[in-house]
């Protein structure tokens, strides 16, 4: 039989850590991706994390991640299927575009067809710039 593990209190760095690339992280601040030495991306919502489905999520301070200036947004995770509440419009989100679904055959085409997509807002719809429709 395997030993319980003891609940322990973690309090959280209050000094630089290193995190590696690829983690995702939160703050007091909120949510942010590390994206490489120095650098990490906020992400502006719980949709934009959920469709990266990180394994974890690193609870740490804004001391320990210090070092790491915030260059940007995050966007949408490629092949997410998303429905713009601000235009009425289906997206496939594919190499950092939004592109706009205009017919039931381009979702069978992509393998898409009876999938639910993420109900996104303006803000969220407009992190990605619009590449061609998918017809």
């Amino acid at each position: 039989m395997w030993p319980q593990k003891q609940k322990s209190q973690t309090t959280l760095p209050d000094a630089p850590v290193e995190y590696p690339s690829g983690s995702f992280v939160r703050t007091e601040k909120g949510y942010f991706f590390i994206s490489g030495p120095g650098k990490r991306l906020r992400i502006i919502s719980h949709r934009v994390l959920d469709s990266w489905a990180p394994q974890r999520v690193i609870k740490t301070s804004e001391k320990a991640v210090a070092k790491y200036k915030v260059t940007s947004k995050i966007k949408f995770r490629n092949g997410s299927l998303i429905w713009s509440l601000g235009d009425a419009r289906l997206y496939l989100v594919e190499s950092g575009y939004r592109r706009h679904i205009t017919s039931p055959d381009a979702l069978a085409r992509i393998g898409a067809e009876g999938e639910v997509p993420m109900k996104v807002s303006l803000d969220e719809i407009n992190l990605h710039p619009e590449g061609e429709p998918l017809n």
